[in-house]
């Protein structure tokens, strides 16, 4: 008995052209997501790797200032981005930071500036040093002495008067002495028993004073002609360098006439008439003798992608742990 096999015929059924656009689709969106989500991993890896860099730069430049500032002996220059520290250390001696072209360099003593950033890689776009401490400084006991023609040498730290200076915008506090009659000049009348007349002397954050002074012998101390409204007749003024703490220039009176705060520019015309006065004179506060350094600094990555070359700032405070200056 025999089989019979039957032919069997099989038969390929293809895709129809709507199948075919949706096959396409589906696959053209995947594509397009995966395509995003490897952008946005990358994006996310860039913008990791850039904050690595910022916080590690930042560490560093804080550790580093930290080191420095701590072990010092006190501050020689301090102003802007350039901030110059006085180290026990004489082969460090001094030690020196300032910001050019984006980088902030080192110096220490007679070495080779040495790089602290790579600008190629994070720019260094802002740098400030300020000194921190009391709003108020005393006069150094040094240098205390203005010089009037009239009525000779006057005490700027003669002990009761009690002379503060602003370490920045502010008012003067406090009364002078006028050794050869032994009078009191007050800078403020905050510093006498009455403010029925409101009077002071005030720097600006230029260091420009402005205001009067008041004394019982000889009346009103003009410390600026903008005071007395006379700069069209003749220019003068007192300043107070914002580096060093030093007064210089003229106040006015009109009854004991020009008051000179320092013999660098003591003379007709802002002549040095030191020599004429020796050991010289000049009025200074203790600006340079701060406890503390406060440091704002600005770093920015290096990238033509705005989106990676965001700023960032931070602020620094560090104390000199022994100062002796």
């Amino acid at each position: 008995m025999g089989f019979k096999v039957k032919n069997l015929k099989f038969t390929r059924k293809g895709f129809t052209l709507l199948e075919v656009l949706i096959y396409s689709a589906i696959l053209a969106i995947s594509t397009g997501a995966i395509g995003t989500m490897v952008y946005m991993t990358s994006k996310a890896s860039l913008k990791t790797q850039v904050q690595n860099e910022l916080n590690n730069e930042m560490y560093f430049l804080e550790e580093t200032f930290r080191q420095k500032i701590e072990v010092s002996k006190g501050v020689n220059t301090i102003s802007g981005s350039l901030l110059e520290l006085e180290m026990a250390d004489s082969a460090k001696n001094p030690t020196q930071f300032t910001l050019s072209t984006s980088t902030i360099y080192i110096q220490e003593g007679s070495g080779e500036q040495l790089k602290l950033n790579d600008p190629t890689k994070v720019k260094v776009t802002a740098l400030a040093f300020s000194p921190t401490g009391p709003e108020n400084l005393a006069i150094a006991s040094t240098d205390h002495y203005a010089w009037n023609d009239q009525v000779g040498w006057i005490d700027f730290a003669y002990p009761g008067g009690n002379v503060k200076a602003p370490s920045r915008a502010g008012d003067f506090t406090g009364l002078a002495y006028i050794l050869s009659d032994q009078s009191w000049i007050a800078l403020n009348c905050l510093s006498t028993e009455t403010c029925a007349v409101n009077y002071k002397v005030s720097s600006d954050l230029n260091g420009d004073l402005s205001g009067w002074a008041w004394s019982e012998n000889y009346g009103w101390i003009s410390f600026n002609c903008s005071t007395d409204e006379s700069c069209l007749s003749f220019t003068y003024g007192v300043t107070m360098d914002s580096n060093t703490g030093e007064l210089g220039g003229y106040a006015y009176s009109e009854n004991i006439g020009w008051i000179s705060f320092n013999c660098n520019t003591g003379g007709v015309g802002g002549t040095d008439i030191c020599d004429s006065y020796p050991p010289g004179y000049k009025v200074q506060n203790l600006r340079l003798r701060t406890i503390a350094v406060k440091i704002d600094v600005t770093l920015q990555y290096n990238s033509p992608k705005s989106e990676l070359s965001v700023p960032r700032t931070r602020t620094f405070v560090f104390n000199i742990i022994t100062p002796t200056k």
